[in-house]
């Protein structure tokens, strides 16, 4: 297991911490949060290439705080893959077996054994004699990722391995990822600042955000119940609205701009947000009779295609997106312009104190 108690590291003013952060034995952990936020910083300090201002960093319950990297068994893959542009893909592969005394004193079958076994399992039997020079951004990280495992190490950790190729490397490449880690049985920390790609990996996740750990959770719960607004945002939540609590009833968030909505959850306070994902939003187109109870009306504004999807934007005393496939958009007839009533569920209502 890898664990963070009260960790600080700060590099050129910019500080990081202090956090506290598990990553179970066999998980695959996700560290996320946008570019700059400190994510690396993490990474480099459980790796031991970062100097730590305070707390501790232990693996499988060993305090590694004052081990120099070499000796905390840590495999290390990074976003260009960092490899030796003179040795072949087999020889770079071999380099991580020789670098780190082989095995680690778990030594299992011969050094040739081992290479052929992780070449089937990361895909790469077909490029042992290339060069890294001839490969692609996505066959360069599956080697890099066969070298980091040739140690055997008691954790893997991953830096933005998936931001340098294109889509479909990418997505076979979390394919290649979850069935080595899983078959190596590895304690994996990601790090990506790509929400599709974490909720596609995690079992667990962690947001950061300005070096402060804001949320952890497995990645359904954090996608439905983000801690505040900060995350909420940054997760695509898109419609995160001021509110206050109806008098009459305190489920329901009379929103500042006007119009109300029902949640399942009491309003906190007085003063409130009130979350609501896009693919949450439902849209009717109107009829020539007022709103039907609990909905907003309001009128089209714009349409963006999103991948199979279209996201709508539409004017109702607020400002409201909601992400629909392309089939409904075309049978509601959706246009610029078109007048639609619209309605939220309240369980997709997700209440947050106001900061």
């Amino acid at each position: 297991m890898i664990g963070l108690r009260g960790l600080e590291v700060e590099a050129g003013g910019f500080a990081v911490g202090p956090l506290d952060l598990d990553v179970m034995e066999g998980e695959y952990g996700v560290l996320l949060g946008p570019s700059g936020a400190g994510k690396t910083l993490v990474l480099e300090a459980v790796a031991g290439v970062r100097r730590i201002r305070a707390g501790r960093v232990l693996i499988d319950d060993d305090d590694v705080t004052s081990l120099a990297p070499e000796r905390r068994r840590v495999g290390l893959v990074f976003q260009d893959g960092l490899l030796f542009p003179h040795l072949d893909v087999a020889h770079n592969v071999a380099y991580g077996a020789r670098r780190r005394g082989g095995a680690g004193g778990r030594r299992q079958g011969s050094d040739a054994g081992r290479l052929a076994e992780l070449a089937e399992e990361t895909g790469i039997t077909r490029l042992l004699s290339r060069r890294p020079a001839t490969l692609s951004g996505g066959e360069r990280q599956r080697v890099a990722l066969a070298r980091a495992l040739a140690a055997r190490p008691r954790v893997l950790l991953l830096d933005e391995p998936l931001s340098a190729v294109d889509v479909e490397a990418r997505e076979d490449l979390q394919d290649v990822l979850r069935r080595v880690c899983g078959a190596e049985r590895l304690t994996v920390l990601h790090v990506t600042h790509d929400r599709a790609e974490a909720f596609a990996l995690a079992d667990s996740c962690a947001l950061l955000v300005d070096g402060t750990l804001r949320q952890t959770g497995a990645p359904r719960d954090v996608l439905r119940w983000p801690a505040d607004e900060s995350v909420a945002r940054f997760l695509g939540a898109r419609n995160v609205l001021a509110a206050t609590r109806a008098e009459d009833d305190a489920c329901v968030a009379v929103l500042s701009a006007g119009g109300r909505l029902r949640a399942e959850e009491p309003l906190p306070s007085a003063l409130a947000s009130v979350v609501v994902r896009p693919e949450n939003v439902q849209l009717r187109r109107a009829g020539g009779g007022p709103p039907a109870t609990a909905a907003l009306r309001g009128r089209v504004v714009r349409l963006a295609l999103q991948g199979g999807h279209v996201l709508v934007s539409v004017d109702t005393p607020v400002r409201l997106e909601a992400l629909v496939p392309e089939r409904v958009a075309e049978r509601l007839g959706l246009t610029v312009g078109a007048v639609v009533d619209v309605t939220v569920e309240p369980e997709a209502v997700h209440v947050l104190p106001r900061r």
